[in-house]
C-alpha cells in the first residue's frame, strides 16, 4: 500500500528504506502518541494533497486547492483577517483609513510584531510588500497590486503607519489586499530579484508556525512561533506529508498514522469517517465550487450557444447527488457562491435538454448519422474533458457530464492527466474544457468576476480563465470594482452575473459542503471558519476556541486500537521526510520527486 502513496522510482537509493523506517518511528511516537495533554509538547501530523513549494507568497503552484493559501497564512500575516468578511478583522493592522476618494489608505500598524528571526515588523516591510508584488507579476497575490487594485506608491509616515496610494478608488482594500496578501520581510526579499523563482529558501513570515524543514514534494515541518503577537500556538509542531492519492490518505487517518487530511471527506466515506470511535467529522465550508471550464477561444467553444446548450443539458442535482452523495449545493449558472454576499438571490442553474437541442438546431448544428452534431463548417461537437489524475470525484463528475451531454448531441472525452501538466496545458491554451476547484476567493471577493473573467484578464490565473469576452459584462465589473456604496455594487454585480449566466464561458457543477475529518485523540480544538475550512490558523491560536457543539455533526468516542500496529500503509510520505527533518539543508536533487 506504501505505493500508492509514493510511486517510486526504479533504482532508489537503498537507504530510502531506512528513511522510511526511521520517519514511521518518529511518527509513531508522534502523532499517534500524543495527546494534547498539557505537559507534553504537541505535534500533528496532516496529509496535504500536493506540493506548495516552500509556502512563500511568491512561489505557491497552486495545486493544493483549496488549502493553498491557508497554508502560506500558517507561516505569513495578513493586515486583516479575513477576505470573506465585509468588515475583516484587524490583525497585523490595527486599523486602516482611507481618504474621501478612496484612493488612499493609511494603515496603522500593530505594535511588537516580530518576524521569525527577530526583526520587528515595520512600516517598511508592508511598503515594500506592496512593492516587491507588483514588480512579481503574476502568481496569486500580485495581481491585487497590479492589476486592480492598481498600486502607485506607498510613504513610510513613520515606524508603524504606512500610507498606500492607488490609481484609482479601492472601497475594497480591507478585503483585497488587505486580508488577502501576505506581508513579507524586506530585510529577505529585497536581496532577492526573481522572487518567484526563490524555491530552495525556508520562509520567514510573522506567522504562528516557522517552517524548520522541508523536503520539495515530500514532507513540509513547521514549529510554533513561541513569540507570536496573539499567544503561542496550542500545537507545537505540524507535519505535512504530501499524500496525492485521497483514498490513502484517509486510510492512513483511519489507523492513526496521521491526525487529519487537508481534503474533504470523501462522500462515500462519510457515514463511515462518522461512526468511527476517536474521529469527528465537522463541517465548516471553503466557499469552494468545482467547475467545467471551457476554453472560450477554441473551435465550437467560442460560440456561446454552444456553451450555454452544454450547460443546459447538465443536471446539476444529480450530479450532487451521484458524485457528492448529496453533501454539497448544486451549482449556479452565474457561478458565484451562494453563501457569498455578492451572489445574485435569484441565482440557479438551468437544465433544460429540449431548449438546449433547438437552440443547437437553430444554430445550424445538425446531428451526423454517429449521433454527434457538426458545427457549419462540418467539424464536429467533440470535446476533450481534462481532470486531474489525483481528484476522483473530478473524474466522476466528468463521467456524469460526458453521459449528460450525449443527449444534445455532444461527445466529451473525459481525459484525466497529471495535475501539474493540466495546469501548464491550461496555461497554454492546450485545453477544450476542464473540471477544477477554487476556493473562497473567487466567491467571497466581490471583485472576482472581474479577476477571473473580464477581458483581456491578462492577471488571470491562467490563459484560459481569461478566455471569456463580453464588453457589456466588462463594464459592469469595472463599475462595481470603483464604486463606493455597496449596494450599487451588488446591484451590477448581480447584473453581471445574469450576463454571464446566459454565455456560460464556465459552469459551476457543485459546491461542496466541507466536510472535514480528525483524530479527536491528537488535537480537538479545531474550529470551523468559514471560507477557511478547519485547516486554518485561527484553529491553533489562543482565543478562537470553537464553541461547544458548534459545527460538529458526529465523532468522539474512545481511542481506536495501537495506531501503529498495522502499518503497511504510510508514510512512503517520505521514504525522505526523516531525512528532511535531520537535513534542512539538503538540495532537491538529493531526492526524488513523489510522482502523481
Amino acid at each position: 500500500m506504501t505505493d500508492t502513496l509514493v510511486s517510486r522510482k526504479r533504482g532508489r537509493r537503498a537507504g530510502a528504506a531506512v528513511l522510511t523506517a526511521a520517519l514511521v518511528a518518529g511518527l509513531a511516537t508522534g502523532a499517534g502518541a500524543q495527546t494534547g495533554s498539557e505537559d507534553k509538547p504537541t505535534k500533528l501530523t496532516i496529509a496535504i494533497k500536493a506540493s506548495e513549494n516552500n509556502l512563500t507568497p511568491f512561489t505557491l503552484t497552486l495545486l493544493g486547492l483549496p488549502v493553498s493559501h491557508d497554508l502560506t497564512n500558517l507561516v505569513y500575516d495578513t493586515l486583516f483577517w479575513s477576505q470573506v468578511k465585509d468588515d475583516p478583522e484587524p490583525w497585523l493592522a490595527e486599523r486602516a483609513d482611507p481618504s474621501p476618494d478612496r484612493k488612499q489608505w493609511t494603515v496603522k500598524l500593530r505594535a511588537g510584531v516580530t518576524w521569525h528571526d527577530g526583526q520587528p515588523l515595520t512600516a517598511e516591510d508592508v511598503a515594500f510588500t506592496f512593492e516587491k508584488m507588483k514588480s512579481t507579476t503574476g502568481g496569486r497575490y500580485s495581481h491585487h497590486v497590479w492589476e486592480y487594485p492598481v498600486f502607485e506608491s506607498a510613504e513610510v509616515l513613520d515606524t508603524l503607519t504606512v500610507r498606500v496610494n492607488f490609481k484609482d478608488a479601492a472601497p475594497t482594500f480591507k478585503i483585497l489586499p488587505g486580508a488577502d496578501m501576505p506581508i513579507v520581510p524586506k530585510h529577505i526579499w529585497e536581496k532577492i530579484d526573481e522572487a518567484n523563482k526563490a524555491t530552495d529558501i525556508l520562509p520567514i513570515g510573522t506567522g504562528p508556525y516557522k517552517m524548520t524543514s522541508f523536503v520539495p514534494d515530500q514532507i513540509y515541518r513547521l514549529e510554533a512561533n513561541a513569540s507570536y503577537f496573539k499567544g503561542k500556538p496550542k500545537v507545537d509542531a505540524i507535519d505535512l506529508p504530501i499524500v496525492r492519492d485521497q483514498s490513502a490518505a484517509f486510510a492512513a487517518l483511519q489507523t492513526g498514522q496521521i491526525d487529519s487530511v487537508d481534503r474533504a471527506v470523501p462522500p462515500e466515506l462519510f457515514d463511515q469517517m462518522s461512526a468511527m470511535p476517536g474521529i469527528k467529522v465537522v463541517q465548516s465550508t471553503r466557499m469552494e465550487s468545482v467547475h467545467l471550464h471551457f476554453n472560450n477561444r477554441k473551435g465550437s467553444l467560442a460560440d456561446a450557444r454552444v456553451r450555454k446548450a452544454i450547460a443546459e443539458a447538465i443536471d446539476n442535482n444529480a450530479i450532487v447527488q451521484t458524485v457528492l452523495l448529496g453533501h454539497g449545493q448544486p451549482g449556479r449558472d452565474g457561478w458565484v457562491h451562494p453563501d457569498s454576499a455578492w451572489t445574485d438571490p435569484q441565482g440557479g442553474h438551468e437544465f433544460d435538454v429540449a431548449k438546449a437541442n433547438k437552440a443547437l438546431d437553430d444554430a445550424g448544428y445538425r446531428r451526423g448519422d454517429d449521433g454527434i452534431r457538426r458545427a457549419p463548417d462540418g467539424a464536429k461537437l467533440e470535446f476533450a474533458l481534462a481532470v486531474a489524475a489525483n481528484e476522483p470525484q473530478h473524474t466522476r463528475a466528468a463521467q456524469v457530464v460526458s453521459q449528460q451531454v450525449e443527449a444534445i448531441g455532444v461527445k466529451m472525452n473525459v481525459e484525466s492527466i497529471d495535475a501539474a501538466t493540466l495546469r501548464a496545458r491550461r496555461a497554454s491554451g492546450n485545453v477544450d474544457s476542464f473540471i477544477t476547484n477554487l476556493e473562497s476567493h473567487a466567491h467571497a471577493d466581490p471583485d472576482a468576476l472581474y479577476f477571473f473573467f473580464h477581458s483581456p484578464a491578462q492577471g488571470s490565473p491562467g490563459t484560459i480563465f481569461g478566455s471569456y469576452s463580453n464588453p457589456q459584462f466588462d463594464r459592469l465589473v469595472e463599475q462595481a470594482r470603483s464604486s463606493i456604496d455597496n449596494v450599487e455594487r451588488k446591484r451590477l454585480l448581480v447584473e453581471a452575473q445574469r450576463i454571464y449566466a446566459a454565455d456560460a464561458p464556465a459552469l459551476v457543477l457543485y459546491y461542496p459542503n466541507g466536510d472535514y475529518a480528525y483524530r479527536t485523540t491528537a488535537y480537538n480544538g479545531w474550529i470551523a471558519d468559514t471560507g477557511h475550512g478547519i485547516l486554518t490558523k485561527r484553529s491553533f491560536i489562543p482565543g478562537y476556541e470553537p464553541a461547544p457543539g458548534s459545527a460538529a455533526l458526529s465523532g468522539g468516542g474512545a481511542a481506536s486500537g495501537p495506531p501503529w500496529a498495522a502499518i503497511g500503509v504510510v508514510l512512503g510520505l517520505g521514504a525522505v521526510g526523516a531525512g528532511a527533518l535531520a537535513a534542512r539543508s539538503r538540495r532537491r536533487e538529493d531526492f526524488e520527486p513523489e510522482e502523481a
